[in-house]
């Protein structure tokens, strides 16, 4: 009578279903979006003639508590609780770097351009440290957590579910414009198997690329107010330098109303405006991945600037106020050449201290990488990148980059020739008279290229 009972009982736990979280996948549907989006900031209206934008995978964070319950380990047909699976507050970094790549090869699927990450590539070392960075950037929060493993005589497998708030960024604009919540849901065989994770966020994230007005963000050019039209050549204007030797004085009182200094997230250095229409040189390494920086003028006026140009392979970057800026002053900027020997002036804002000036000497022409480098003795520290190297007659021929400094070296520093600056951002000076040369100076021979 008793065997009879049990016998009844065991079938009757094994036709039960799991409990409502251990129902099969097929059933649930594997994403669901759970909240609306909000802040869209499309303009309806806007008209766009440029390519459409790369898009970057940034981070996924957790926002779950350390020590908070997301599920358990059930043995058996009866589901007995062996274990407690509890948050730790962070995401694993082998999970997170392999989300990014699930992430960026669902958007390469829906056909949208990524700026993948060189590691993944076969071809790393021939490639170029963020040539163009994304303008967009897509990261997600993981809000919520369901995570369950089952081992019975039926089998072992693993639920897991993720609430995922994702947000878009626009480097452009310098902020979030689009936030939309989904659940994903996958379940994978054994017990523990990190494969349902995975599988759970790539499905919140398909969920986000199946959003109509997701799609209509990331197929614009732009979200600014105004479209944008890249030209393919920028002209300067030519700005006279001084015909005879300068005193040391004389070149900084006549240079610093044209220094700048540029702020993003990761740090600051030095550029120098160009032309008086708000152009502005500095190295690639100085914006970094930015597509908008903050720059500070002589005047104490703060404004935003746009990357208009860059190249990552010689380390220059063109930038352009978004606004006006009253009596905006440029400097000569004259591809003359350059004489070991020669007096210089390097003005830049090293370690957060404004208009900072050094003076040496040329000390060499060294060439690497098939790049020309001009050698100073002129003190280089970090924040002064970006900021210009003049000669004695006030012109720029060259853009400080670099330095070396080790123990019995006193440091080494290293500016890019301007002619071959301007030459990589498509950069042409355009005389304001018949008269002049392209350095705006009737007596000073301009030459395209640096001494062999």
């Amino acid at each position: 009578m008793i065997r009879a009972f049990l016998v009844q009982a065991v079938l009757l736990w094994l036709l039960l279903p799991y409990p409502a979280f251990a129902a099969p996948m097929s059933t649930p549907p594997p994403f669901e979006v759970v909240a609306a989006a909000k802040n869209h900031f499309l303009p309806d209206d806007t008209a766009f003639t440029t390519p459409q934008p790369r898009i970057e995978v940034a981070r996924i964070r957790s926002a779950i508590l350390p020590g908070v319950i997301l599920g358990g380990r059930y043995d058996g047909i009866l589901n007995l609780l062996q274990d407690r699976y509890t948050a730790s507050g962070e995401i694993d970094t082998r999970l997170e770097n392999a989300a990014r790549s699930l992430i960026e090869d669902e958007l390469l699927q829906a056909g949208y351009p990524v700026a993948a990450s060189s590691s993944r590539s076969p071809f790393e070392n021939q490639l170029v440290d963020n040539p163009e960075p994304g303008q967009f950037l897509i990261g997600g929060t993981i809000t919520e957590v369901k995570l369950n493993s089952y081992s019975s005589l039926l089998g072992e497998k693993t639920q897991d579910e993720r609430t995922i708030r994702w947000e878009l960024f626009d480097r452009t604009a310098g902020k979030v414009i689009y936030r939309q919540t989904v659940t994903g849901r996958a379940e994978a065989e054994g017990v523990d198997n990190p494969a349902a994770t995975y599988e759970a966020i790539r499905n919140s994230f398909k969920g986000l690329l199946t959003q109509a007005d997701l799609a209509d963000f990331l197929s614009q050019p732009t979200i600014a107010n105004l479209p944008i039209t890249v030209p393919t050549r920028y002209e300067i204007a030519a700005v006279s330098s001084s015909e005879t030797p300068l005193s040391t004085e004389q070149i900084v009182s006549r240079s610093i109303p044209s220094i700048v200094q540029i702020r993003t997230p990761e740090g600051r250095g030095t550029g120098f405006v160009v032309d008086a229409s708000g152009l502005i040189m500095t190295n690639h390494h100085v914006v970094g991945s930015a597509h908008t920086v903050q720059a500070d003028l002589y005047d104490g006026s703060t404004h935003k600037a746009q990357v208009i140009k860059r190249d990552a392979a010689l380390d220059v970057a063109l930038l352009r106020l978004e606004a006006d800026a009253a009596d905006l002053m440029s400097l000569p900027v004259c591809p003359v050449s350059v004489k070991v020997g020669e007096d210089v002036v390097a003005i830049g804002n090293p370690l957060a201290l404004s208009n900072s000036v050094t003076q040496g000497v040329v000390s060499g022409i060294r060439t690497r990488k098939a790049h020309h480098l001009i050698q100073t003795d002129a003190a280089v520290n970090p924040g002064n990148s970006g900021g210009p190297l003049l000669n004695r007659y006030g012109a720029v021929i060259g853009i400080v980059t670099e330095k070396i400094a080790s123990r019995g070296i006193e440091g080494l520093g290293f500016a890019l020739p301007i002619a071959e600056s301007l030459d990589r951002l498509n950069v042409k000076i355009h005389p304001t008279q018949t008269a002049l040369n392209s350095c705006g100076s009737s007596t000073m021979l301009a030459v395209n290229q640096m001494p062999q």
